[in-house]
């Protein structure tokens, strides 16, 4: 395991044995700030910002004798952003918890499907920009990450993730904006 104090390297690993008060500072005055400003970009409000961040670190502090993060920079990152879906997902079901409308859609019913037309469409991907695609849009790493990861080049990777797009865009029509909104969120 390398220095806590060098936790800029996004191939940092921490296993259950190594969490320490120590190292959980280090990685909180490491990542807070950069974390709350990606969340901050998502969600336009600092105290949601704030309150996002506050709850991902508490998660990690309360888990910390279980979790094994390999990659912590993409781990943290990945967090991050599902839980701002999950907020996006929290307010949009709670607008919805006021129609009475007889005619309303079954909403995780539709959910459900939505789930399934996306995991029909990702397996038609071509394997290699499924794999891309996947790392980019669930696993939220970087071009420049799965190039060095795949060792292929970044503009290669880039041409894969535009072809996933494209390709899930004609696939799943109309609802391909909420797919791709939902998309990181869906467990595979």
């Amino acid at each position: 395991m390398p220095n806590p104090d060098s936790l800029s390297s996004s191939d940092w690993e921490l296993v259950p044995d190594e969490w320490n008060e120590h190292t959980f500072e280090t990685l909180y005055r490491t990542y807070w700030l950069r974390l709350y400003n990606f969340v901050l970009a998502k969600v336009h409000d600092p105290d949601t910002a704030e309150e996002i961040i506050q709850d991902l670190f508490s998660t990690l502090w309360e888990k910390r004798g279980e979790l094994r993060i390999v990659h912590l920079k993409s781990y943290l990152f990945a967090a991050a952003r599902n839980r701002v879906i999950d907020f996006y997902k929290q307010q949009l079901f709670s607008n919805l918890d006021g129609i009475d409308h007889p005619l309303a859609p079954d909403y995780p019913f539709f959910l459900d499907e939505l789930e399934t037309q996306l995991q029909q469409a990702l397996e038609q991907l071509p394997a290699k920009t499924r794999e891309i695609f996947m790392m980019n849009r669930l696993e939220g790493k970087s071009a420049g990450e799965i190039s060095a990861n795949l060792n292929l080049p970044k503009r290669t990777v880039e041409y894969h993730i535009t072809q996933g797009l494209r390709f899930l865009r004609s696939a799943l029509g109309e609802v391909t904006p909420l797919v791709l909104a939902l998309s990181s969120a869906v467990i595979f």
